[in-house]
């Protein structure tokens, strides 16, 4: 993260997003409705490890993401921030001890909201919407995380469907774990798995709804697919959110990537090695999402629940 800009500026805000596999920051300018992003950075901290099997947060995951949402709250200030918020999702509302993690945000003076799945879903389409080009067209926004993924239909400020569903890929990865190097039946498994879910709790909601033929992909895994694609180790907002890929490139490469080991993936270009394992699950989810909607285009972006929760 660089100090440039670190005087302080009243419209200077940070946000700090803990999700069930990672935790993130993003520092920047809020001004009438825009988010211009200065800095960003995430760790990885599996808080939802377990938690959707045991109900219960591990005590070492708590520790392990307070202690890295209390550094990235110091380099928010650092950068000149006026306010630093934070929010958590999926494994933080599901588990039964979320007051701990509450409690070990409280040691480190910062205040932690953990907010439902419909208000998540509300903060990712208002952070995709601040994108110029996804302002007033018609979209499907689809955001991936380790808990949860939250899906709504919008065209201009007409909400035609919204919904967060219980299924990630942290979550996928401890109920349908695969082998070091998948099999097909593994493979047929899980895109069967999902299909079905979807077939029951997305059908309904989408019938007689005009569906958008472009989705937008938020969360790591759109991002991750573009620099697999491009071969780079990362890409600027800037580069990243004018892309988009086909329904046959997303199937293509998961194909590439269910022939793959756990190793290879972990050496992969354009994949953190401590993704090597849920980007399976983070993919397929968008495949069957895609097609169960009738999507062609997947548009990456970057924001989400942070430029949301900065606009709220």
């Amino acid at each position: 993260m660089s100090n440039s800009g670190k005087y302080q500026t009243q419209n200077r805000r940070a946000i700090i997003d803990v999700g069930s596999n990672s935790v993130k920051l993003l520092i920047a300018e809020v001004n009438d409705g825009v988010v211009e992003s200065l800095a960003h950075e995430g760790e990885q901290t599996r808080l939802g490890r377990g938690v959707f099997e045991t109900g219960k947060l591990e005590q070492e995951a708590i520790k392990q993401t307070a202690f890295v949402a209390g550094q990235f709250a110091e380099k928010a200030r650092r950068f000149g921030a006026v306010e630093v918020k934070a929010v958590a999702t999926s494994a933080a509302r599901e588990a039964r001890n979320g007051m701990d993690l509450i409690e070990a945000f409280r040691d480190i003076n910062l205040s932690l909201t953990i907010i439902e799945g419909e208000k998540e879903a509300e903060l990712v389409l208002r952070g995709v919407r601040s994108y110029p080009d996804f302002h007033s067209v018609p979209l499907t926004i689809v955001d991936v995380g380790g808990g949860s993924t939250e899906l709504l239909i919008a065209e201009g400020g007409d909400v035609r469907a919204q919904s967060s569903f219980p299924i990630g890929t942290v979550r996928l990865l401890e109920q349908l774990p695969v082998s070091d190097l998948p099999t097909a039946p593994e493979r047929t498994k899980i895109i069967e798995y999902l299909d079905n879910f979807f077939k029951e709790h997305l059908d309904l909601k989408i019938a007689n709804i005009p569906l958008p033929k472009t989705l937008v992909g938020a969360g790591g895994t759109p991002v991750f697919l573009s620099c697999i694609f491009k071969e780079v180790e990362d890409l600027p907002a800037e580069e990243l959110e004018v892309l988009s890929f086909t329904l046959d490139e997303v199937q293509s490469l998961n194909d590439r990537l269910w022939m793959m080991n756990l190793e290879q993936r972990r050496n992969l270009t354009g994949l953190p090695a401590n993704r090597a394992d849920v980007i399976l699950f983070g993919i397929a989810i968008f495949e069957v999402i895609m097609v169960r909607c009738g999507a062609n285009e997947l548009r990456p972006t970057l924001r989400g629940v942070r430029h949301g929760a900065l606009l709220g």
